[in-house]
């Protein structure tokens, strides 16, 4: 294990990769993001933030706080949370604890903020420091966090044969960010090679592996209505009207 690792960084990375295999793929998971706070005007930490995945759309958000101590969460605790979820524009929040919770931080808690259970013993088998290394220059221990498997879907003809005999064919990708830069990464599955395509270059004509499929991987920062940014992990595709542009992973900033 490595030593940059801490148990309450595990017990982070352990929340956040439990929420990206139990959430919809409406979703998307970031461990250790970073959003400026609407109020506080700071880039404001959090253990794990949910994001709808496809849209530039930041009002349904959700956030976790990781919390690997010793004693139960007790209404400071939840105040402080509200406090954040607040000044993000959290919609609802998640504190997850090893300990359990006092009485007066369950009514504190209320509807917005829900209290759940995760002995620190899950730590024993899970081990983030196996996960793949971020490929971006000058980030020192940064591992990628897989948070979807997108398929690509295309329809073929054989050239021989009848030309009715359509046949699908699905190329699946592994999507994510990198825990400590959050840049995003993509793996394709058939011919296993990994990129990272940058979101912060207007330069940037986009990436695609080995396989030169009609299709590329594209990184951008957007907007939503209410003037937040994003960062966004495009897939586009050539198709027979022209071009099919799906966002395939977000993440607030």
């Amino acid at each position: 294990m490595s030593k940059i690792r801490s148990d309450w960084e595990r017990y982070e990375r352990l929340v956040a990769q439990l929420v990206a295999r139990q959430l919809s793929t409406e979703y998307c998971v970031t461990p250790n993001a970073r959003v400026r706070g609407a109020i506080s005007r700071r880039k404001r930490q959090i253990d794990v933030l949910i994001d709808l995945r496809h849209d530039t759309d930041n009002s349904r958000r959700i956030i976790i706080d990781a919390k690997a101590r010793a004693r139960r969460i007790d209404v400071t605790h939840v105040e402080a949370f509200r406090g954040l979820m607040e000044d993000v524009g959290a919609t609802h929040g998640y504190l997850v604890c090893p300990q359990g919770h006092t009485l007066a931080a369950e009514r504190r808690s209320q509807d917005a903020v829900s209290i759940r259970l995760l002995p620190l013993d899950r730590l024993e088998d899970f081990d983030p420091s196996a996960w793949p290394d971020c490929m971006v220059a000058g980030c020192l221990g940064g591992k990628i966090f897989w948070s979807g498997y997108p398929s690509i879907d295309m329809h073929a003809v054989p050239l021989y044969g009848r030309s009715d005999e359509m046949h699908r064919l699905s190329f699946v990708h592994y999507v994510g960010k990198c825990d400590r830069c959050h840049h995003f990464h993509v793996r394709c599955m058939t011919c296993r090679q990994m990129f990272s395509p940058p979101y912060d270059s207007d330069d940037d004509d986009g990436h695609q592996c080995r396989c030169r499929n009609p299709w590329f991987w594209l990184a951008s920062i957007e907007t939503d209505d209410m003037g937040r940014k994003s960062a966004e992990l495009h897939c586009v595709m050539a198709t027979h009207g022209g071009v099919r542009v799906q966002t395939v992973d977000r993440r607030s900033m």
